[in-house]
């Protein structure tokens, strides 16, 4: 699509927006029993605007530990909205599912945030894992996580089955470790993790591991703020040798698959806190560069039989489907036409590689569809569970030249 295109659909949009009571975006406070606690777990769910309405479209999921924090949660989802640029295609959009795992301080059982993030040393009982502190439980958030967590948002919500781990500081440790041990997100975002703990056990992990096994697109992102800084914000100089060693494995390309991006970053100036924002921003924007180059042309090997339908008024045109691969004539606009049912529904059946995802024209990209019940950028069909998909027209602007 051209810019002039692009600044139509924006338009279009906004106008829409502006005529409609849109559903606005929403936090959701709750606790989960587990059978790996004997606490419950707080966690916050946080849905996009106009969720109840795209009911043809499947979120990412953004799983944000230590949202204890509710800032650090909130920043989240209000950097995606006001502080990422989306995908100048429009390929990629920057509205997600997001869920906090929240952290607990609990005097009367004992239990506090490091015994989250933390394993059972290897090295003996020194530093964080000294007689008396707190440990150990690790492992179960992990399975916690993939176990109980996950498939709750799976049955409650219309997720696409990829998802982001973001951490901080000994979170962003557990993010990492969780990478290595459980492969338990497919990309991660690592803020100021301590890579010293247990004689450098997580650099250690990374250095070891076999990151070219994994065929499917992932990224990587770590950084550290002012802790590796001489001055009053250095934090020793174990932090710092730990950070260097996983920073420099993490450049080197050649320990990665060529559809696995790694980004690394510093923020000197910045303390352990406050260096937050300004990485998250540049984790955000990176990774939704990362989805619009990487994940857009990524398809897996097998076919999955799908049936699409577009649906709207006075449908006597030709009506083009295009997308991803081959069978849908990978992106060239006038595309694979759709077989017009009647006036009001034109539809297709296809063997489709996944995710396959696709857009609707009728010839050419300055007449492209606008679609009322989904996100604008995430016509998608991500897995064999939902492969029938029904797609409804804006009945004002139904097409975009109509809308100029």
């Amino acid at each position: 699509m051209n810019k002039k295109t692009i600044i139509t659909v924006l338009l279009v949009l906004v106008t829409i927006a502006g005529q409609a009571q849109v559903p606005l975006e929403s936090v959701k406070e709750l606790t989960m029993k587990s059978e790996y606690f004997n606490h419950e777990r707080q966690l916050l769910i946080y849905t996009p605007d106009n969720y109840p309405n795209f009911d043809q479209t499947y979120y990412d999921v953004i799983y944000v530990f230590d949202a204890q924090d509710r800032t650090m949660f909130d920043l989240v989802h209000c950097l995606l909205n006001i502080a990422c640029k989306p995908d100048p295609d429009g390929g990629k959009s920057t509205n997600f599912i997001i869920v906090g795992i929240c952290s607990p301080t609990l005097w009367d059982i004992n239990y506090f945030r490091n015994h989250d993030y933390l394993p059972m040393p290897l090295h003996g009982n020194t530093g964080l894992f000294k007689e008396g502190y707190y440990y150990g439980k690790s492992p179960d958030l992990k399975k916690f996580v993939k176990n109980e967590l996950m498939p709750y948002v799976k049955t409650h919500y219309r997720t696409s089955g990829r998802s982001l781990g973001i951490g901080h500081s000994l979170s962003a440790s557990f993010v990492l470790d969780a990478m290595i041990t459980d492969d338990l997100f497919d990309d991660y975002i690592a803020i100021s993790p301590n890579c010293a703990y247990d004689e450098y056990r997580l650099a250690t992990d990374i250095e070891n591991h076999q990151f070219k096994n994994r065929k499917a697109p992932r990224f990587i992102y770590a950084s550290m703020s002012g802790e590796i800084d001489s001055g009053p914000g250095f934090w020793g100089d174990e932090w710092k040798a730990g950070w260097e060693r996983v920073s420099t494995f993490l450049k080197d390309k050649a320990h990665f698959p060529e559809n696995t991006v790694t980004s690394v970053h510093t923020f000197p100036g910045y303390g352990h806190y406050n260096g937050f924002m300004p990485s998250l921003t540049t984790a955000l924007n990176d990774y939704i560069v990362f989805g619009a180059k990487n994940l857009v042309s990524y398809v897996g090997e097998e076919t999955y039989p799908v049936h699409i339908e577009l649906r709207g008024k006075n449908l006597t045109d030709t009506i083009y489907i295009t997308g991803n691969q081959d069978a849908l004539a990978n992106w060239e606009a006038k595309g694979v036409k759709m077989t017009l049912i009647s006036d009001s529904i034109a539809s297709i059946d296809l063997h489709l590689h996944l995710p396959a995802q696709f857009k609707f024209t009728r010839g050419s990209w300055e007449r492209e569809a606008i679609i009322k019940n989904a996100d604008a950028g995430n016509h998608i069909i991500h897995d064999a569970e939902h492969t029938t998909r029904i797609y409804r027209l804006w009945e004002r602007n139904p097409w975009m030249e109509e809308g100029q």
